[in-house]
């Protein structure tokens, strides 16, 4: 697959993450994509849409930029939500495809079930509870925008049905765990390809 130089890639990590949790999906993905912006910001103590802003300044940096071509996003978990949240109030110009990994696109029952108890410390759990209207039961799904979702196979915190879109353009599962999943190595090369071709490449299940 050919190396997509002019090509920058925006990763957003999930709720008490780390950029270190992206990094060796980020190293796999240099390998095709010229420039890799492996994002971080504090996600705990803060309520989801102050974390916006920040994005969509790092967007609007690539999109004034001429040596980049296209934009596109790889999120995990609640970074997801945050990508939303910012693409509902502006998409660059340059926008091309989002891969969200494991995303809690219609909450999360564990969320809910800690909300009462550290929903006032933590903010985002009482956002990403599955309740029927919570803030991100609430969001208009993104459209203008070819999205494709990998879910995992066992994640005990968001559950497969809560992850997909009514506007996702692609839908796969893979092995491994909500965390691990952004690990393997069959992940990396599925978002390549979405990013690549708007196809995750087919798998036997």
């Amino acid at each position: 697959m050919p190396a997509q130089s002019s090509h920058a890639l925006v990763l957003i990590h999930g709720l008490g993450a780390h950029w270190l949790v992206m990094s060796p999906l980020a190293r796999r993905l240099q390998k095709q994509f010229g420039r890799i912006i492996n994002w971080s910001y504090s996600s705990l103590w803060s309520p989801i849409e102050r974390h916006c802003q920040q994005v969509s300044e790092q967007l609007q940096l690539l999109d004034d930029d001429p040596e980049v071509e296209r934009i596109h996003l790889i999120t995990h978990s609640m970074g997801g939500i945050v990508a939303r949240l910012t693409l509902a109030s502006h998409i660059p110009t340059k926008m091309g495809r989002m891969v969200m990994l494991a995303p809690p696109n219609t909450g999360s029952h564990v969320a809910r079930s800690l909300a009462p108890v550290l929903g006032r410390i933590c903010p985002p759990l009482i956002q990403l509870s599955d309740a029927q209207r919570s803030f991100v039961a609430s969001l208009p799904p993104p459209s203008q925008i070819e999205i494709g979702i990998i879910a995992a196979r066992n994640d005990f915190l968001v559950a497969e049905p809560r992850t997909h879109l009514p506007t996702e353009k692609e839908h796969i599962i893979l092995p491994g765990m909500h965390s691990s999943l952004v690990w393997r190595q069959e992940t990396a090369e599925q978002v390549a390809e979405f990013l690549t071709s708007g196809r995750f490449r087919p798998r036997e299940y």
